[in-house]
This record gives structure tokens, C-alpha cells and sequence, in this order.
């Protein structure tokens, strides 16, 4: 089965948590199967709850833009929001060898999603982070 949804949210955590639902619907509709659903619904969660904790520094509303596609077995999560240029496939990854008393914090999400990826593209387009992860 094929489809796609596009919407948008805000840049608050709150309306983060509400678009959810879509997603869940989405992977529903598209008969995605019970692993896909969940890497789809951790890949949504981590990159939009980053996006809304650190891309935007001047305190206003913000759009956050969401694609995804399903088409022949090529699931395709795509964001885009007008924050500061961040590419998070950039930052260093966990050391999953360390104790986790001496770890520093962050970087386990987006170590799942990219464990969770098949391949991740990032550009910044006027003004704009465009992130395509094909899941």
C-alpha cells in the first residue's frame, strides 16, 4: 500500500505530543508493520522534540513541517523547520562503551534513529533544515 500525510506543528512539545496521532494514523492506514509503526513513531518523537528544544532561540512560534510517504516498501519521513542550521548526522555518537555515569547526556536518540535509518540526507535551503530519513 502506498501514501502520504503532510502537516504541520508548532514548535512547542505540547503540539509535538498532540500531531502525533497523525503519525499513529498514518502507519495504520499505510498497514505499516508493528516494528515499522514503532521506528516511525521513535523517529518522529526524537527529531521533533530536538528541533523544539534547540532550534529555536528567539522565544516566537515557529512551523514545524512533516512529510512522510510510504511507497513501495520506501518508508520516508521528511522535516523541515526554519531554525538554526543544525545537522544532527554531525554530532558524535554515544560512547555505548563508557558507564553511563561517565557518558555525557544526549545522543542516545539520535543514535536510535540512525540505527533505525536506511540512509539520512540533511540540507539547509533558504533559511530552511530540510532532513530526509528513510526509515
Amino acid at each position: 500500500m502506498s501514501g502520504r500525510l503532510e502537516f504541520t506543528t508548532e514548535n512547542t512539545l505540547e503540539s509535538v505530543a498532540r500531531a502525533s496521532c497523525f503519525v499513529q494514523r498514518f502507519a495504520e492506514q499505510a498497514g505499516l508493520s508493528e516494528r515499522k509503526s514503532y521506528q516511525l513513531s521513535l523517529v518522529y518523537e526524537e527529531l521533533l522534540t530536538n528541533v523544539v528544544k534547540y532550534a529555536f532561540r528567539d522565544g516566537k512560534t515557529h512551523s514545524i513541517k512533516v512529510i512522510l510517504e510510504d511507497e513501495d516498501d520506501r518508508l520516508t519521513f521528511t522535516l523541515m523547520n526554519d531554525g538554526v542550521e543544525f545537522d544532527p548526522w554531525e554530532q558524535p555518537g554515544p560512547d555505548l562503551h563508557r558507564p553511563l555515569e561517565e557518558r555525557s547526556e544526549g545522543g542516545l536518540g539520535l543514535y536510535l534513529v540512525r540505527n533505525f535509518s536506511k540512509s539520512v540526507h540533511y540540507v539547509r535551503r533558504d533559511g530552511w533544515n530540510i532532513l530526509t530519513v528513510v526509515i
